[in-house]
């Protein structure tokens, strides 16, 4: 969709900056951490995964394995 035809893109963008601001100052719900967003689960885990590495499943890493050994190229 092209927002510049409904709306002009730099008055578009501050109205959602501001909704934003409003959901982030919003106070938590009991037993949660407050509103998600749209990317935040995808931040998150970007952030976690930049630390401690991509999580894989033992399928994929018997198949990386098994390639390791084929090409001989290592695989830890």
């Amino acid at each position: 969709m092209q927002i510049d035809g409904f709306i002009d893109p730099d008055s578009f963008k501050r109205q959602i900056d501001d909704y934003i601001r409003v959901f982030r100052a919003t106070k938590p719900a009991p037993g949660t951490s407050g509103p998600l967003l749209p990317g935040d689960p995808e931040r998150e885990a970007e952030k976690w995964r930049s630390k401690n590495g991509v999580p894989l499943v033992l399928p994929v890493v018997e198949e990386l394995r098994d390639i390791s050994q084929k090409t001989r190229i290592p695989f830890e």
